[in-house]
């Protein structure tokens, strides 16, 4: 079951249970179906195959990434009620592979944990491996994922199957594709898409720079880039995203509205980077 079913069925159990529990105890439930809601997949639609093929800036520079540790807090809004949670995100140094990306947002009765690591080839990711897991009162669900760049196969351990396609050259993993955009805005590249693994297919991701632009933190006025995802099937959903220039193009805030109006936002509270450390919203 993906994270959609599970989430409709935590609703729909929601729902029924309402008359029966207290107010605190539905704020639990609601938190618990939100966290499956939250995960990181979420935030980005599945686009259709484009019919124009983007373009790049090309750019002989070598750009590399920096090691972070970055907490935010995340609101889904959804009518009249607000739910917030607080998560961490951290790239540092792999012993396996070249770099390790997490993701982490626990409660006391539900918890979500993504874990991607990937090498950089030619200042493109190449993800190796990448994990998956929630747990909680309603929903328990893991998803596992192992790529042969020699082979060009993906194993699913979960299942016990190899995925039904070949890994194209610029394949990113559900994580990994987030710290690829850092490297596509240090070189300066203005449009970009990747092909996605998702459980047993491809999911395809476009974005492109809207614009320069300054946002207002506790850290003072920050110079950021906005990007935005395109190509998005239904043309009343939207995504924003914004990038810190001066801080190794480290995401500041991400917006996404979804056809029926509902609002998922993104916003840092504050990171350290090597030599330096921001404060957020």
């Amino acid at each position: 079951m993906d994270s959609l079913a599970s989430t409709r069925l935590a609703i729909e159990f929601i729902l029924k249970m309402i008359p029966r529990i207290r107010p605190l105890t539905l704020l639990k439930f609601i938190f618990t179906a939100t966290l499956l809601i939250l995960a990181n997949q979420s935030c980005f639609g599945d686009a259709p195959p484009a019919n124009k093929t983007l373009t790049t800036t090309n750019t002989p520079s070598i750009h590399q990434l920096t090691p972070y540790n970055a907490n935010y807090e995340v609101t889904w809004k959804a009518g009249w009620f607000p739910v917030t949670v607080k998560a961490s995100r951290t790239l540092k140094k792999s012993e396996d592979f070249d770099w390790i990306l997490s993701f982490e947002a626990y409660s006391s009765i539900a918890d979500l944990s993504e874990i991607s690591q990937f090498n950089v080839v030619n200042q493109v990711i190449q993800p190796q491996k990448y994990n998956y897991k929630t747990t909680g009162f309603l929903s328990k669900s893991r998803r596992q994922q192992e790529f042969n760049w020699i082979d060009k196969t993906l194993w699913l351990p979960k299942k016990e199957l190899f995925a039904e396609y070949e890994l194209p050259d610029n394949l990113q993993d559900n994580m990994s594709y987030q710290e690829q955009i850092r490297l596509e805005l240090m070189a300066g590249k203005k449009e970009f898409e990747y092909p996605i693994a998702y459980k047993n297919r491809l999911k395809q991701y476009y974005f492109e720079v809207v614009k320069e632009t300054q946002l207002k933190t506790k850290q003072g006025k920050i110079n950021a880039i906005e990007v935005k995802q395109t190509h998005l099937k239904n043309k009343k959903e939207s995504t924003h995203l914004w990038y810190a220039v001066d801080y190794d193009f480290l995401m500041l805030k991400l917006v996404k509205v979804k056809s029926n109006g509902d609002k998922h936002t993104i916003l840092l509270k504050n990171a350290t980077l090597p030599n330096q450390t921001l404060r957020g919203f």
